[in-house]
């Protein structure tokens, strides 16, 4: 697989930026805010596309004003390693976890939860996660709040440059 620094450009750059503020923005005002063809930006918001560097233009929910007002992390231990896939599978059919990550360490999985309140988060944890086969055991944390989320940049061509030969 070839890597995103070697396929998009100064254009690239600026076309996922007003992308990444704004999914929505229609291609003929992306054109004009970056100084370039309709016909461009469509060309280049494909090859994104194809290479995999856009995946989905998506709508973000709110939690809390969809009435979770409860978010944690769940660290998961498996039983051992050829657990893993499963346990990630029974976790995906848990429609409060919102993303599961593979960690090294301690555990071996890491998943964020959003509950409507610590009861609710009490039965996700001790029900549904715990009663997975494979699971060894879990250590939950409660966020007080989420203080920001944002979507990950593209890092700078001489950040690329730096690390990706280490």
């Amino acid at each position: 697989m070839s890597t995103p620094e070697n396929q998009i450009d100064s254009t690239d750059r600026r076309i996922l930026e007003a992308l990444m503020e704004d999914g929505r923005i229609a291609y003929s005002n992306l054109a004009e805010e970056i100084g370039s063809s309709n016909t461009l930006v469509h060309q280049r918001v494909k090859k994104l596309k194809d290479i995999g560097l856009l995946t989905r233009p998506t709508y973000l929910v709110s939690p809390e004003r969809a009435g979770y007002d409860t978010c944690a992390f769940v660290l998961i231990i498996t039983k051992e390693a050829r657990d893993i896939r499963g346990v990630i599978e029974a976790v995906k059919q848990i429609p409060e976890v919102v993303n599961c990550i593979s960690i090294m360490g301690r555990y071996d999985l890491m998943v964020r939860v959003y509950a409507v309140n610590n009861r609710h988060l009490q039965d996700i944890v001790h029900d549904q996660i715990q009663a997975i086969p494979g699971v060894e055991g879990t250590n939950t944390m409660v966020a007080f709040e989420v203080s920001f989320e944002r979507q990950v940049r593209l890092p700078e061509v001489e950040t690329l440059e730096k690390y990706k030969s280490h």
